[in-house]
């Protein structure tokens, strides 16, 4: 004979939508920790006349003004960037209008530098 189940309380949605006791705990332990912690520190402004903290793209424009230029080596270094995203770089500049030199050296490595501005 099979056996049966009895049905059991049926749950109102409101009853079935509240959380249970530990996620209430943990929010409230978040909450208490989240008032105690002092407030974060301020960033240091920089003294006038110091330079700013350079970025990326300032640091490849720098490599490249060079009058060697630099290498996709070079770049990768630089900015810890993987090779297609150095070259996407590359073609950032190109489409922002800036002119790219390139040469290749005698050991077949490929040099790019910016082309002096008239």
């Amino acid at each position: 004979m099979a056996k049966t189940r009895k049905p059991g309380p049926t749950k109102t949605p409101q009853q079935k939508r509240s959380t249970p006791a530990r996620k209430r705990a943990s929010k409230a332990t978040t909450a208490a920790l989240t008032k105690t912690r002092r407030p974060p520190a301020r960033a240091a402004v920089p003294a006038p006349g110091a330079p700013a903290r350079q970025s990326k793209k300032g640091c490849i424009l720098a490599l490249l003004q060079r009058p060697e230029g630099a290498t996709i080596d070079d770049l990768m270094t630089t900015t810890g960037w993987q090779s297609h995203s150095v070259r996407a770089a590359l073609t950032g500049l190109r489409n922002e209008g800036r002119e790219l030199l390139r040469a290749r050296s005698d050991a077949g490595v490929t040099q790019y530098r910016i082309a002096a501005e008239c």
